[in-house]
């Protein structure tokens, strides 16, 4: 089997989907699938093509001004993409399936027709509001194209809201390499609550900062441990001293594994999320999350779907009473994040999610 991924950022670019589809690829090379991958160069030092985990990577058109600081995406550097994977549309045409990342979402509109049934979309993330309607409804009704989603709720939003066929639509997680992930036992501080992401705007972390300082919790012994890297690293350091605080900036996996094997609360309070993938990292070693009712912020209905955590109303107000909750009631959480684990290594793993997948891309079309 040969498969394409189209994708507008990659390594060494650091993200979500950028993570998704390299462990992906590499899992699916494991399996002896043929992958290759397309992407922009944005980084004008990257070789143009090279082999990452057995997946052949093509950046086949160069951008390097493709993060626009205003834009968030530059137009130039999307239409470029999107003419030179047209270039090169027979190439796509000989692999069994091409999955695009949904952003930028030109390619799929432009090629989804004329990939005769191949083209598979992967949704990330669903966005409110009506000019976000109309381009998933694009994607809905374009002919034999197929549709991923991250998460269960993208997958029944399209179904629901958008009319795509349920047998063309599949939910795919990103997910969890659990050989390099640590095994139960784990020593969980009762009283270290944990931010881990991309500390930007719309991630809210200093909604969650000053939510923790003013409850009770920093006076009563509890700590709030803030991991990643970001725009809004310097100002969380320049505008809070707690002692109770700890803001690391970008750390390590192993890091990583090490602070939510030892918390007792992942904490993500997201305006806009798709599945962040820390949850179902914090799920397999029984850590719990708490998360915010935002329209856009896919992580609710995750916790709601897979039982690995909760969400309350999205105003800081709700995230005190909750923070206040969890100390008040830690067997309560601790039970949550123990029941949690199991299925969460049984939904999470990349080899179930590998074997799905596959099973779903090589089905016959009508």
């Amino acid at each position: 089997m040969k498969i394409a991924f189209v994708t507008e950022l990659f390594a060494p670019s650091v993200g979500g989907q950028e993570v998704r589809f390299e462990e992906l690829g590499a899992e699916l090379v494991k399996r002896g699938v043929e992958v290759n991958l397309y992407t922009i160069r944005h980084d004008l030092s990257s070789p143009r093509d090279e082999v990452r985990g057995g997946m052949a990577v093509h950046r086949i058109t160069d951008c390097a001004g493709y993060k626009h600081p205003r834009l968030r995406r530059h137009p130039w550097g999307i239409l470029k993409f999107t003419w030179a994977l047209r270039q090169r549309l027979a190439e796509l045409q000989s692999h069994d399936a091409v999955v695009f990342n949904i952003w930028p979402v030109l390619p799929p509109l432009v090629l989804g027709r004329a990939l005769r049934g191949k083209a598979v979309v992967d949704v990330c993330e669903t966005r409110s509001g009506r000019f976000w309607h109309w381009i998933y409804q694009r994607l809905a009704d374009l002919p034999k194209v197929r549709l991923l989603g991250v998460s269960p709720e993208i997958v029944r939003h399209m179904l629901r809201v958008h009319g795509a066929p349920s047998k063309d639509a599949h939910v795919a997680v990103s997910g969890v390499d659990l050989e390099a992930a640590p095994q139960p036992p784990f020593a969980k501080d009762p009283r270290q609550i944990m931010y881990f992401g991309r500390l930007t705007e719309h991630k809210n972390p200093r909604m969650l900062v000053e939510a923790f300082c003013r409850s009770t919790l920093p006076g009563r012994g509890y700590r709030l441990v803030v991991a990643g890297g970001g725009p809004e690293l310097e100002g969380l350091r320049r505008d809070f001293s707690n002692p109770a605080l700890d803001i690391l900036g970008r750390v390590s996996d192993e890091q990583k594994w090490s602070l939510l094997c030892a918390s007792s609360l992942l904490v993500l309070p997201s305006r806009r999320e798709g599945f962040p993938r820390v949850v179902a990292e914090a799920a397999c070693v029984g850590t719990p999350t708490l998360t915010l009712d935002y329209p856009d912020n896919g992580t609710r209905f995750v916790v709601q779907d897979y039982g690995v955590g909760r969400s309350v109303d999205a105003t800081e107000q709700a995230l005190v009473a909750a923070l206040e909750q969890f100390a008040a009631a830690p067997q309560e959480w601790a039970a949550l994040g123990s029941g949690s684990l199991k299925r969460a290594r049984d939904e999470f793993g990349w080899e179930p999610v590998t074997t799905r997948l596959l099973n779903f891309l090589t089905l016959e079309r009508n």
